[in-house]
């Protein structure tokens, strides 16, 4: 159970590249299938926002959930996860806990 004054994780940002050695044809055969469960999943808000990373290496995404395991469940479903063809890293996110101190509010969470 998290204290009051534990931030209060709002979405989960997830960073998915390819694994070492994928090459570029194995991620394409499955790109058809990513692509429509990726839609799937905006449509119905689990994808909030979606980019490709600047570097070439895979996409970002802002997730409508709760906590990393609802991320990783999410992000197990799709396709060039469930080939084993990318690994995926997701951070909890949520409401920038110092702008608390602007409205004059003592807590503030530990940093860990």
């Amino acid at each position: 159970m998290k204290t009051p004054s534990e931030p209060t994780a709002t979405g989960v940002l997830a960073l998915v590249t390819a694994k070492p050695g994928v090459t570029r044809e194995q991620v394409m055969k499955f790109m058809p299938a990513e692509i429509r469960a990726t839609v799937r999943l905006y449509l119905d808000g689990t994808i909030r926002q979606w980019y490709s990373r600047g570097d070439g290496k895979g996409a970002v995404f802002l997730l409508d959930c709760k906590g990393e395991d609802e991320a990783h469940a999410v992000l197990d479903g799709l396709p060039l996860a469930a080939e084993n063809l990318v690994d995926h890293q997701v951070i909890p996110v949520g409401p920038l806990m110092p702008l608390g101190a602007l409205l004059g509010e003592a807590r503030q969470p530990p940093i860990k």
